[in-house]
């Protein structure tokens, strides 16, 4: 047997069991396992976990580019369920709190026909309790009572048919979720390629240096969400996406070159003489590759 063809017979029971992993984690989760048991040697391995990571984080569906980072929160389920309840209340209420759903979309929505609809619900609601209703100070015989006109339960009837219907109309906008900054979805996306170009560089130094981790001066596919090799790097970069100084990058670039590299954020301080609040600004975007 040659040897491609024992490495493919190792290889085969190592692709089964992360695709195993893969299938039962997050996205998130599934992406480091990805990362930390694969490698550049077996590139098959990589490409099988790196498509069930995009086909997990879109819902089964074929996706380009990083998937959508901000995953529906139990909130959100919550907000739907209640949402439900809020367009039922007067089914729920047997019509006693029929107009409340309509006045909320009307307070929320501020549109002169939903407060005219609630308007009406209101007054609809006052006649029957008129109608139903005995107010005395004084003892009454039950043999004196009379039932309700019979128009009642009409009106009854329609303050929980039609307000519940006119609520399940407008639930959509009442609860409709807010749009997401897309300044805060482009920067929490920027962090999760940050951890995972991290992830990378951590478990596999020569696969970071072919991705170019850190390295936005060089010409690259890879996005690694702004990350930059303070042992590497030019004073252009750290200037422009650090915010450095040309004298505080310049002072980097001194002692990098006589210590030979950097392997921590403390050793750029101790080092490079930068104070330790501005390394502390940066350091989310620093990394070490030797």
């Amino acid at each position: 047997m040659s040897r491609r063809e024992r490495r493919v017979l190792c290889a085969e029971p190592r692709r089964r069991l992360l695709l195993l992993c893969l299938a039962g984690s997050p996205p998130g989760r599934a992406t480091r396992l990805a990362i930390l048991c694969g490698s550049s040697s077996d590139k098959s391995l990589m490409f099988a976990s790196s498509r069930m990571v995009m086909l997990m984080s879109s819902g089964g569906r074929q996706v380009e580019g990083s998937a959508n980072l901000t995953p529906r929160s139990p909130v959100q389920g919550l907000r739907r369920l209640f949402s439900f309840v809020w367009a039922f209340l007067p089914v729920l209420s047997f019509g006693y709190l029929a107009p409340i759903p309509i006045i909320h979309a009307a307070v929320k929505l501020r549109t002169w026909t939903l407060w005219a609809a609630a308007t009406l619900y209101t007054a609809a609601e006052i006649v029957w309790w008129s109608a139903t209703m005995t107010v005395t100070d004084e003892p009454v015989d039950p043999a004196q009572l009379s039932d309700p006109p019979g128009w009642t339960f009409l009106v009854l009837l329609g303050l929980i048919v039609v307000p519940t219907a006119h609520a399940l109309a407008v639930r959509g906008r009442v609860f409709e979720p807010r749009p997401q900054d897309p300044a805060l979805v482009a920067a929490l996306q920027a962090r999760q390629r940050r951890e995972e170009a991290r992830a990378i560089a951590a478990r596999d130094v020569h696969l970071a240096r072919e991705l170019r981790i850190g390295r936005p001066d060089l010409p690259r596919q890879f996005e690694d969400g702004g990350l930059v090799d303070l042992n590497h790097a030019p004073v252009p970069v750290m200037v422009q996406l650090l915010g450095l100084s040309e004298s505080d990058a310049a002072q980097v670039i001194e002692a990098r070159d006589r210590i030979g590299g950097f392997s921590s954020a403390e050793e750029v301080i101790a080092y490079a003489d930068l104070s330790p609040s501005l390394v502390d600004g940066i350091r989310e975007r620093l990394v070490f590759l030797p």
